[in-house]
This record gives C-alpha cells, sequence and structure tokens, in this order.
C-alpha cells in the first residue's frame, strides 16, 4: 500500500472512529485498529494525532468545497448556482452524516482543550467557502456587493446551522426550504459585471 493510500485509509478511519465515539476515542490504537493496520503503519505516515486530526478536517472540507464547484451550473443564474452549490452540501451530508458528525466533534474538542486548533479549522472553511463563492462569481459574471469574507462568514454559520439541525432532526425538506432561501439572499448580496 503506497503512503497515500495509508494516509487516506487512516483519515477515513478515523472519521469513523470519531463519528462514532467522539474525539477522545480517536487514539492512533484506535485508528489503526479501524483501518486494521499495524501501529507502526501509523507513524510511517503521520507524525502526530494531531496532524492526522487535521488532515481529517483538511479531507472532509476539499471534498465539499470540490462537491459544491462541481455542482456549480453552466448558464444558469446566479440563484439557481448558489442554490446547486448548497444543495451539493446538503447531499453530502445525508449521504455521510457520520463526516460532518466527526467535523463538529473535532470543533468542539478544539474547542474544551484546543482553542487554537477551532479557530484553525473554522479559518479553513471561511477560505473554502471563499473559493467557492470565487468560483460562482466567475461563472455568474457577478462581483459581490458585501465584502467577499463576510459573506464566506455568513455562509458558514449558516451551513453550520443546517448541519447541526439536520444531525438532530433529519427534516431534509426542511433544509432544503432554508436553503432555498438561503440562494436567494446570497443572490441579492451580487450585482453584474459588465462584459
Amino acid at each position: 500500500m503506497s503512503p497515500e493510500a495509508r494516509r487516506e485509509a487512516l483519515v477515513q478511519a478515523a472519521i469513523r472512529v470519531i463519528a462514532r465515539g467522539g474525539v477522545a476515542a480517536a487514539t492512533t490504537r484506535a485508528v489503526v485498529a479501524e483501518a486494521k493496520m499495524p501501529l507502526g503503519a501509523f507513524h510511517y505516515v503521520f507524525t502526530s494525532r494531531d496532524e492526522l486530526l487535521s488532515e481529517v478536517v483538511h479531507t472532509i472540507t476539499d471534498g465539499e468545497r470540490m462537491a459544491a464547484e462541481l455542482a456549480l451550473l453552466e448558464g444558469a443564474g446566479l440563484e439557481a448556482t448558489v442554490a446547486a452549490a448548497l444543495a451539493s452540501y446538503l447531499d453530502l451530508l445525508i449521504a455521510d452524516p457520520d463526516r460532518e458528525l466527526a467535523l463538529t466533534e473535532l470543533s468542539l474538542y478544539g474547542l474544551r482543550h484546543d482553542p487554537a486548533l477551532a479557530r484553525r479549522q473554522h479559518q479553513l472553511y471561511f477560505l473554502e467557502m471563499e473559493a467557492v463563492l470565487r468560483q460562482v462569481a466567475e461563472r455568474c459574471g457577478i462581483r459581490w456587493t458585501e465584502p467577499l469574507p463576510e459573506l464566506a462568514r455568513r455562509l458558514i454559520v449558516v451551513t453550520e446551522g443546517i448541519t447541526g439541525t439536520w444531525l438532530a432532526d433529519r427534516d431534509t425538506d426542511a433544509a432544503r426550504g432554508v436553503l432555498r432561501a438561503v440562494a436567494a439572499w446570497v443572490a441579492a448580496s451580487a450585482e453584474r459585471v459588465d462584459a
């Protein structure tokens, strides 16, 4: 198994362990057992548990950003394009709630034990959302009428709220309704760029 494949297998195992038992359960021994690897395999590709946890955050958020970018519609209006990107996030949440539960667990763990970790995690969320919003602007020929970091922050607050609420009630129709309203709000935060 290549080092890259081993890292990915350990990240996926860590996600499952964290979703099942929280961050405290994600010891290196528990993660390698979940991945069906010897303990030495962990230290071959990660220098520490903290590095693994950071990689979990990056892996999940990169996947969310890529899904949103792939969902952007060619030739569609701004509101439809934003709605498609937001729907892709909800679809990921529905398809694999454990991934988002693991991110939530990591955020709460950071708040309790390492506030700098929680700040870095959320900073990554903001940067990923800014990247998606830049793609939307380019694809739709618009510019945002408010600072991109502020718009990205508001959208992260919304997606975190959707995540927690959906994990609690699994009301997909309600979540989709909220995201449609958010798409309209985001579309109202833009203006056309003259060609």
